[in-house]
C-alpha cells in the first residue's frame, strides 16, 4: 500500500479535521450551554445567550477551519432555541428565541474577524524581504535561472 505525500505536502502542515473539529466545538457548546442553564434561570435570556455566545466566539477564534465553525455556531443556535430558550428540543421561535440566538452567530463572527486581525497582525509587510533573481545566460535558451536571497535578508541568509 503506498501513502501519497504530495496531497499532504501540497497543503503544508497537517490541519485538524473539519469533523474532530466540529466534535470538540460541539463539546465546548455542550458545556457552555450547561453552564448557562446552571448560573441562570430560564428568565434570565441574555445571560444565557451571553454566555453561549462568548463559547462561540472563543472557539471561533481559535479554530482555522470556517466549515468547522459554521457547523458548530449552528448547533450551538439551534440548541440555545431548543433546549435553553424553549423545553425539550422545540425549535420554535416562542419568546424571541431566534433574535437572541442571532446573538450567538454575531460571537462567531466577532470570533472569525479576531483571529483574521490576529493573523494579518503577525505578516507585517516590512519583514518581508523581495527575492533577487540571478539569471545565468539568456532565459529563452533553457539554462537555469537562480533565485537567491538579498545580502540584507533579515534570517541571516546570504547570497554568497
Amino acid at each position: 500500500m503506498a501513502v501519497d505525500r504530495s496531497r499532504w505536502e501540497a497543503r503544508g502542515a497537517q490541519q485538524t479535521p473539519t469533523g474532530v473539529s466540529v466534535a470538540i466545538g460541539w463539546t465546548a457548546m455542550m458545556a457552555a450551554c450547561l453552564a448557562a442553564a446552571a448560573m441562570f434561570s430560564r428568565s434570565e435570556m441574555p445571560g444565557r445567550v451571553l454566555v453561549v455566545a462568548v463559547a462561540a466566539g472563543a472557539f471561533a477564534a481559535v479554530v482555522p477551519d470556517l466549515r468547522a465553525v459554521a457547523a458548530v455556531t449552528g448547533l450551538a443556535m439551534a440548541t440555545f432555541v431548543g433546549f435553553l430558550a424553549n423545553q425539550f428540543g422545540e425549535l420554535t421561535g416562542g419568546d424571541g428565541a431566534w433574535s437572541y440566538a442571532v446573538v450567538i452567530g454575531v460571537g462567531g463572527v466577532l470570533g472569525i474577524g479576531y483571529r483574521f486581525m490576529r493573523q494579518v497582525r503577525q505578516v507585517r509587510p516590512e519583514h518581508s524581504v523581495p527575492l533577487q533573481v540571478v539569471v545565468e545566460g539568456p532565459l529563452p535558451g533553457g539554462r537555469d535561472v537562480t533565485v537567491v536571497p538579498p545580502d540584507n535578508a533579515f534570517d541571516g541568509r546570504r547570497a554568497a
